[in-house]
């Protein structure tokens, strides 16, 4: 099957089977994730890395961001590269990204051949030769476990611990709205089948270093309410980073600490980069509160439940613009 590359692609099979057969016609492939790689891409990535793998396929990893430590003990870690230059390949497959910008800042269309887009949020703009976006599942990893049982690759521990790590983190350790009964069946799937779900939730969740939990104590205290504790909120500094010695990956889940509080239905983390621009990172603690519209007035997206976008700085005017959003959306 011969297909046409564009430099603004538009969608030319939605179908499991086509994405199939290109992947068993082709030698050559490029996976990667957006920036700042969460555990859904990276699930999503080595899982599909191993299952390329083992139908004798040539397969580069390449991610704008580097590795985060915790994800070390993933199959794929060996073969990891955090660069922006793209390998020759035939196929390019970009997972867990909405827009195709999420690569990373300036990416061309050029420097890919065929494009195959696997993804699973709403606001995925189809921007691949191929397109496998399933919106209703809960996890990118979701997907690519339905690809490799279509390529019809064994099934084992590699896989579905890869897979299992996308499942996990994407629900919040199956805390977040995400949880369907399909989402709980596919865990007891993937245990069935070889992964050791306490053991992955250890390396993930637990094990932090001392210089984690620094910065996990100063975070907490810079936690604060606003609207009768409805929008709590967290912000910090590159300059907290580095007393604490902790690092970037460190900071993925605190958010999470913030709608903790009873009252709050809407987290906002605002984390300082090293260009001065700031991260935003949004949780939903309503049904009422859509995460992925509070994202979109920052040319963000995501989730209803979670989703996050990149403002300008300085930290304190980017807190007082994210307020103003939060703001509009409880009334």
């Amino acid at each position: 099957m011969k297909t046409k590359v564009l430099k603004n692609p538009q969608p030319v099979s939605n179908r499991m089977e086509d994405v199939a057969r290109l992947i068993r016609s082709k030698k050559t492939f490029v996976l990667t994730t957006h920036v700042n790689p969460d555990g859904d891409g990276l699930g999503a990535q080595s899982a599909l890395y191993v299952a390329l793998k083992r139908l004798g396929k040539k397969v580069h990893i390449v991610n704008h961001d580097p590795l985060p430590p915790r994800y070390f003990f993933l199959p794929f870690a060996d073969a990891y590269r955090q660069s922006d230059k793209i390998p020759a390949h035939d196929v390019c497959v970009v997972m867990d990204a909405g827009d195709f910008t999420r690569i990373r800042e300036g990416v061309r269309r050029e420097e890919f051949k065929i494009l195959v887009n696997i993804d699973h949020h709403y606001s995925n703009n189809y921007y691949g030769d191929y397109n496998l976006v399933m919106p209703k599942v809960a996890a990118t990893g979701e997907v690519v476990y339905r690809l490799i049982q279509q390529l019809k690759v064994k099934i084992d521990k590699p896989i579905t611990e890869s897979i299992y790590v996308s499942l996990v983190t994407d629900t919040g350790g199956f805390r977040n709205s995400n949880t369907t009964p399909d989402a709980l069946r596919l865990a007891a799937e993937l245990m069935e089948k070889g992964a050791n779900a306490s053991e992955v939730n250890r390396k993930i969740f637990s094990g932090i270093s001392k210089e984690a939990m620094e910065l996990n104590r100063i975070s907490l205290g810079k936690i604060k309410l606003y609207d009768a504790g409805q929008i709590g909120t967290m912000t910090l500094s590159q300059l907290d980073l580095k007393k604490t010695g902790a690092v970037d990956d460190d900071t993925e889940n605190l958010v999470n600490q913030i709608g903790k509080i009873d009252t709050v239905k809407i987290s906002a983390f605002l984390k300082e980069r090293t260009d001065g621009r700031v991260k935003l990172s949004l949780r939903s603690g309503s049904e009422k509160v859509n995460a992925a519209n509070i994202a979109k007035h920052f040319q963000g997206g995501g989730h209803a439940y979670a989703a996050g976008a990149v403002l300008a700085g300085p930290l304190k005017t980017a807190l007082e613009n994210v307020l103003k959003v939060c703001k509009k959306f409880l009334k």
